[in-house]
């Protein structure tokens, strides 16, 4: 690049650093406050030319409420005074509009050490000031909604786990006032087991790695006595150390009470409904073996199958501990295996995805397999024993199930359409595939046949 040789005269240089600052106003008066000197950055702050404001006294440049209360000669004697005066105030521009500026006056000295005059410098700080009262009116605002907030506890603690904000919710909900928590370890609030267990660092850890940390537990207020805390605790995003996290968190006993009675009333519902299914099915299994008639007793026995496949489903579903849902893998595990129980010449494997579903399309699966399953040891294997294989797939927000066997294969007059298979078991089959919105295939594969379904996972 070009080399270019600085002035010989430190006067030049100077004021080339003077001219060079335009977002500085600087300029020098004497030790009445008439202006003497005015920068290019001056001109460009304040909109008066150098000719406008040289000679005039540097007051103009101050609003009149402070003109009338003497600002300018204030600042003017303690420079003199201290040497420097800093300010932050409204000036005024030519055009009479008003900017908020930082300032700096320092007294000018010869070479002898004597003040002749004084220099200020000013910036245009307006935007600071403007982003400042935002931030202020943003954290007024943020202090309302806390201090409002008096059903919610919202505190804030280190990472160390001391409490250095409590609001007033948090003060209701745990019992403690502001001034005798402040500085204590968060982890008063949790119980004993809890703190033990490390549930706080979990917590803070979780929070720190995704981002927020939800938690449902029982927490413990100042007088010891305990309530269902529903809470979310988020880091708190600082640039300097000792940032920490903030914790939401309010009282949901009442809510946490409900649903544990309607848990219970729900197993209760379940419990006695699996009990009366397994009464009509004891009643069904007496009256076939009452009966003279074959048809007329696998007809029942048929039915008590159903019923007991049903009840199974019920008592499955109250023993684990969401009723509303249930595991399909283990569903079907445990279902073909009361029906590889139920005869002695069969055997029934599976191999099914893990896939949670509702209950309601739970008992719907289990009958559907119940009926392919039993038919495969009525006619696939009807001269002896053999095996059944269950295979479920979950392919995302589709269930793939396929029951196959190694027998003797369809019979000729079966019919794949929707007309075919006349049996009550195959009737039962097509019902329950409408009621999934699913699609049956059928195929003979000599040996043995496959039936494949293919459902929407939810309903």
């Amino acid at each position: 690049m070009d080399q270019y040789a600085f002035p010989g005269d430190d006067a030049e240089i100077y004021r080339h650093i003077v001219e060079s600052a335009l977002d500085y106003a600087i300029f020098a008066m004497d030790l009445e406050g008439t202006v003497a000197t005015w920068s290019t950055g001056a001109e460009r702050l304040f909109g008066y030319s150098a000719p406008e404001i040289l000679g005039q006294n540097s007051a103009v440049i101050f609003t009149f409420e402070e003109q009338l209360a003497g600002a300018a000669l204030k600042e003017m004697r303690l420079a003199l005074t201290a040497g420097r005066a800093s300010d932050d105030r409204w000036h005024v521009r030519k055009d009479n509009s008003m900017f908020w500026a930082s300032g700096l006056m320092m007294p000018l000295r010869n070479d002898t050490g004597q003040i002749y005059g004084l220099m200020k410098v000013v910036r245009d700080r307006t935007r600071r000031l403007q982003q400042d009262e935002a931030l202020r009116a943003s954290e007024e605002r943020l202090q309302l909604i806390l201090k409002s907030a008096i059903d919610y506890a919202i505190f804030a603690f280190d990472r160390e786990g001391m409490i250095i904000s409590w609001n007033t919710g948090a003060c209701r909900i745990f019992g403690y006032e502001e001034q005798e928590i402040l500085g204590r370890d968060a982890r008063i609030l949790f119980l004993p087991g809890d703190r033990e267990d490390g549930a706080p660092e979990r917590e803070m850890k979780a929070a720190l790695e995704h981002g927020r940390a939800e938690n449902e537990r029982f927490h413990l207020r100042k007088d010891g006595s305990t309530f269902w805390g529903s809470g979310l605790t988020m880091p708190l995003r600082a640039h300097h150390h000792g940032a920490g996290f903030l914790k939401v968190l309010r009282d949901d006993t009442q809510r946490h009470s409900a649903d544990e009675h309607q848990q219970v009333m729900m197993r209760e519902m379940s419990h006695r409904i699996k009990n009366s299914l397994a009464l009509v099915a004891g009643m069904l299994a007496m009256q076939a073996r009452s009966t003279k008639h074959p048809d007329v007793e696998q007809a029942l026995r048929d039915a008590e199958a159903r019923v007991g496949t049903i009840a199974q489903v019920h008592d499955q579903l109250w023993r684990q501990p969401h009723i509303e849902t249930v595991d399909l893998a283990d569903f079907l595990s445990s279902l073909c295996q009361r029906l590889e129980q139920s005869t002695s010449l069969h055997t029934v494997s599976v191999d099914a995805d893990p896939c949670i579903v509702d209950a309601d399309r739970a008992i719907q699966i289990a009958l559907l397999v119940n009926e392919l399953v039993t038919n495969a040891f009525k006619h696939a294997y009807c001269d002896g024993g053999g095996a059944v294989c269950v295979i479920a797939r979950n392919n995302g927000g589709e269930l793939r199930l396929e029951i196959s066997d190694g027998g003797k294969g369809l019979p000729p007059e079966f019919s794949s359409d929707e007309n075919g298979g006349k049996s009550l078991g195959m009737k039962v089959v097509r019902a329950l595939v409408q009621q999934l919105r699913a699609e049956l295939q059928i195929e003979d594969r000599r040996p043995g046949a496959g039936f494949v379904i293919r459902l929407p996972r939810d309903a």
